[in-house]
Order: C-alpha cells, then structure tokens, then sequence
C-alpha cells in the first residue's frame, strides 16, 4: 500500500475533529440501542469511537508504527463486553467506518483517495478482529469464573449445611425450586467437551452446576426439566416432575462417555447433597458390581456400598427396602427371609413356614409389586437379604 503524502497527513489530522464529530452524529441516529443506553455507557461508548478515529490517523502519518487496533478497546472494555454484544459492538465500528470512507478521501488531495480507502479498509478489519478477540477473551473470564463458583456450589453442597448449600448455589446462578439430582462421573473433559456438557444439561433442564475434577466430573441438574415444560404446554404427559428430572439426568450420564452413576432424586437443592453423596458413594462401589449397567442409579448399589462401608447406604436401605417391606407385615418379610435363606428354593421355603408352594410363590409376587424389588431376582435378592440383615441390626440395637 503506498503512503500517503505529507499533505494527506496534516489534512486528514485537521479534519480529525470533524469526522469524530460526524462519526457520533451518525451512531446516535442509526442506532435505537445506542440511544437507550445510559448516559455513562454513552460516553465509554464515545471515547471508543474517538479513540479509533484518532488512531487511525496516527496509523496513517507513521503506517510502520506498532501501534494495536486493540488499544482502541483499552479504555471501556467493560462498556463494550457487559453492555453491549458483539454484534452491536461491530454495528457501531460499521457506522464509523462508513463515516470516515466517506469524508476522509473528500479532506485528501485527490491524488491520495485511493491511498486513504484502502487504509481505512485495511484499518477498519483490523478493528474488527479486535473487537472479536476482546470479547473473546470476556467470555472466557467470565466462562472460568462461572465454572469457580460452580465448584464452590458444589463443594459446598458435599460439607456444609443446607442454607449454604442454597445459597452458593444460588450465586453460581441457580434459580428453580422444583426437584433435583446429583450424577458423578468417571470421564476426562476437555474445553470444549465441558462446553458441550453446559449446553446439554441446559438443553435439557432449566437449572444446572458442573465441577470438573481431573478425571472425574460431577453434575447438579433441577429446576424444571424441558421436557417437563413442553408437556404442561401440551396439557400435561402424566409423568411427574422427579420422574422427568431422573430421565434427564440418565440422558445426560448416557453421554459423559465413562461410568456414572446417578443419585436419587431430592425434593430441592438444599439437599442436593444427599444425592451427590449417593452418587459419589456409588461410583466408588461400581467395581463390586462388574454387570452394572452404564449410567447406573446410586440405590441400585445399595449392597455394594454397604460392603465398601458407605454409612448414607445404611439409610437408604432401610427406607427404601426394608421399611416398605416391614410394612407389609410378618408374613411377607418372613417368607422373603425364609426363601432367600434357603437357597431360592420354593418347596424348602414352603415347608419350612408350614404353607404351600402358591402361598410362598403369592407372597413373593405381593412383595415384589409393593416394595419393587423380585426376591426371585439374583440382583433383587440381594437387595432384599442385604435389607432385612441390616434392619434384623438396626432392630437389635435398639433393644
């Protein structure tokens, strides 16, 4: 690109003044955001321009100089990146761009036009990049400090009380009430896979927390699940909203590309704890299990985590499985024992509690209906016998 003459120069620097002016004019009434703007963040937004105008003309009397269209942003980076987006911000180096190829060739000698388009042409894409890279490079501030304060929530979701738990999480963004799960997870991500997993879970529920920790990753979801608020558009599927939460949480562990494990559904994020836990717990136990299917729910690891000597698994065995199975009287959690005792043998079991073989075969049928787990199962059984050992503890030491 040739240089411009001594004359362009001196010429375009006294002309300075007015293409700012003109460029300001032209902004203020090309574009209805910039106007609405408060009268602080217009005058950043001014400086901006002016700034890129004087710069350009500098860039024009010495082109070798090392001067950065970046500096250009130096002043109200802020302005630009929390006020306005990217688009808006390159709307506005448009409008002063146009300006200045308009009235910078008209204030050269005629000689120099051709010189001062291609400058200003030249200029103008190097601003843009510049642009680009400075709200890049916000994005990824603010990308790592959203992903701090959701390892914080998280953390304080796994030691500290409820009410902080809510509250840490509620300042890494966290808006919902409804009901919410906890999946841990054995899997490498890089930036962009995490990246990928942010877009997933918010395709899918209306509140989510991510913490990466070196090979493992864990994941809060709640709120609302999207399917859950297509279905009420829709007049409702008849599938509540745990429910929901749970499917999209399988979904989202389905996908991490390692084994997960998914905790129980709790009733806010208070106690999202409690189902990080689980999950946590459970990963730990999956290798007791070799045939566990991946994703895997937390309480389907109950005996597992018994053994590895996880205490919430205590709980929840004996609110999930022995409670409902104690409710239902002695018959039936006898006759679950008997059979389980034995072997899996209907007739042993029969003649043992003195009834016939339908009568232990009806027992078993209730059970497996009421409480959900199938005595005649391998895996079910286990969970039953692991449940009724604990509760026959649990009883015992209450005497």
């Amino acid at each position: 690109m040739d240089e411009l003459s001594t004359p362009a120069v001196t010429a375009l620097r006294e002309a300075q003044d007015t293409i700012i002016e003109h460029s300001l004019d032209r902004i203020s009434s090309a574009h209805d955001f910039y106007r609405t703007l408060p009268e602080g963040d217009r005058e950043q937004i001014a400086a901006v321009a002016r700034l890129g105008v004087t710069l350009f003309v500098d860039t024009a009397e010495n082109p070798r100089s090392t001067t950065s269209p970046s500096q250009i942003f130096s002043d109200a980076p802020a302005a630009l990146t929390g006020v306005i987006s990217l688009e808006q911000t390159l709307a506005l180096v448009r409008t002063v761009l146009d300006v200045v190829v308009d009235e910078a060739p008209r204030a050269v000698p005629q000689e120099d036009h051709d010189a001062v388009r291609i400058l200003v042409l030249t200029f103008g894409r190097d601003v843009g990049f510049a642009a680009a890279e400075v709200y890049a490079h916000a994005a990824e501030a603010r990308g790592a400090w959203d992903a701090r304060l959701e390892s914080v929530a998280v953390d304080a979701m796994l030691h500290d009380s409820p009410q902080d738990a809510s509250t840490r999480a509620g300042s890494a963004g966290w808006t919902g009430a409804g009901p919410v799960v906890g999946i841990a997870a054995r899997t490498s991500l890089d930036a962009l896979g995490i990246s990928r997993l942010r877009h997933d879970c918010r395709a899918l529920t209306s509140d989510c927390l991510v913490s990466v920790r070196g090979d493992s990753v864990l994941i809060v979801l709640g709120g609302s699940s999207r399917t859950e608020d297509q279905a009420g558009q829709a007049g409702g599927s008849g599938e509540t909203p745990e429910r929901l939460i749970d499917e999209a949480a399988m979904q989202i562990a389905g996908g991490l590309g390692g084994s997960a494990v998914v905790g129980p559904v709790v009733p806010g994020i208070g106690l999202a704890g409690r189902s990080l836990r689980s999950a946590l717990a459970g990963l730990r136990a999956l290798p007791g299990w070799r045939e566990a299917p991946n994703p895997v729910h937390a309480d389907d690891l109950l005996p597992e985590r018994l053994l590895a000597g996880d205490e919430l698994a205590t709980e929840q065995i004996l609110d999930l499985v022995h409670a409902p199975l104690h409710e239902m009287g002695d018959p039936f959690e006898s006759t679950v024992a008997t059979y389980l005792a034995l072997g899996g043998s209907l007739e042993a079991t029969a003649r043992s509690l003195f009834v016939h073989a339908n009568t232990v075969r009806y027992r078993l049928g209730r059970v497996s209906e009421q409480v959900g787990w199938d005595a005649t199962d391998a895996r079910d059984g286990l969970m039953l016998h692991m449940a009724i050992i604990i509760g026959r503890l649990a009883a015992h030491r209450q005497e």
